[in-house]
């Protein structure tokens, strides 16, 4: 009986959990550029402690763990000289307060001094630094074009090429919000600067996040739930009855 209480009990804590990151994903599933998270369980067990009496195995301790799925997202055609997508691996790099940062959304504008920034104001950068335009009448009148390899020019002239990196290990990338990634100085190493890029200009990366899934895991985590507590109140009526029944 107290197995089965531990059992119920357990199991709950972890959806939760799975419940925040499908709500998270969801909300985020018209975020260019966002990756998705996924939750990893591991049962792990501390000799040096005994479990609760009644527990048994199911006294073990569960560790949560939330990564970030980096599959890439389906391309989505906008017509906008100014949005940009990379097919296959890589990531732009863009300046933030906090220092540079990645991401894989290139829902690029030009800000009023004519340098090339997100849609939250932070500068993207080329192999040469800022990326900036000289001439806002000149980018008024010429078509902005950006080569497969990352070239920008405005008629005859170029401008920079943007600069895009790739990340040798990808579990050493976290999240920041607004689909930016950041790594900690010891792992810089991880970071290349991409030789032969492969960019879409006009076209922009979709999250990775498949909405039907979603909700279809949601809904059995939702019955799930529903579940334990029905059973733990099961349970603890019949632990009830026993109890009264061992007073006489």
């Amino acid at each position: 009986m107290i197995k089965g209480l531990y059992a119920s009990s357990n199991g709950m804590p972890p959806m939760l959990v799975r419940m925040e990151v499908i709500s998270n994903n969801l909300a985020n599933i018209n975020t260019t550029g966002y990756k998705k998270d996924e939750m990893f369980v591991e049962m792990l067990k501390d000799p040096g402690v005994a479990p609760p009496a009644g527990a048994g195995e199911l006294g073990a301790r569960l560790n949560v763990e939330k990564i970030t799925d980096f599959g890439i997202g389906s391309l989505m055609q906008t017509s906008n000289p100014l949005d940009v997508a990379l097919q296959g691996d890589g990531y732009f790099v863009v300046q933030t307060p906090r220092g540079e940062r990645y991401t894989r959304n290139g829902n690029f504008t030009v800000a009023l001094d004519g340098t090339l920034t997100t849609n939250d104001g932070y500068p993207v950068l080329g192999r040469n630094g800022r990326i900036k335009f000289p001439d806002l009448q000149l980018l008024a009148q010429e078509n902005v074009v950006i080569k497969q390899t990352g070239e920008i020019t405005i008629g005859k002239t170029e401008i920079d090429t943007l600069r895009v990196v790739e990340c040798k290990d990808h579990t050493r990338l976290r999240k920041e919000g607004n689909s930016l990634f950041s790594i900690a100085p010891e792992d810089k190493g991880t970071i290349a600067d991409m030789e032969s890029p492969l960019v879409r200009q006009g076209f922009l990366e979709e999250s990775n996040v498949d909405g039907i899934a979603e909700m279809i895991e949601m809904i059995e985590i939702t019955r799930n739930f529903e579940s334990n507590q029905k059973a733990i109140a099961s349970q603890d009526a019949t632990l009830e009855k026993a109890m009264e029944v061992g007073k006489f």
